[in-house]
């Protein structure tokens, strides 16, 4: 399926309980989550399936990342 949006429009029509915005890139689920460690004050992110190259979601965005994937 072809989407003629940019990722800040999907975000803003997602549950954002269940989609965060890790990057400017990456538009995730909770579910496509494998695992997460901290990685200088960012953190990394595993996908499944597994994408190339490493994924962090920012300093700045840390700590929400953290809340929304607490809950």
């Amino acid at each position: 399926m072809i989407v003629d949006k940019n990722l800040g429009e999907l975000e803003s029509e997602m549950n954002s309980k269940s989609f965060f915005r890790l990057n400017r890139k990456f538009l995730v689920s909770q579910k496509a989550i494998e695992k997460f460690k901290p990685n200088n004050g960012k953190i990394q992110v595993f996908l499944k399936p597994e994408m190339k190259g490493e994924i962090h979601v920012s300093k700045e965005a840390a700590p929400e990342f953290r809340l929304w994937i607490g809950s």
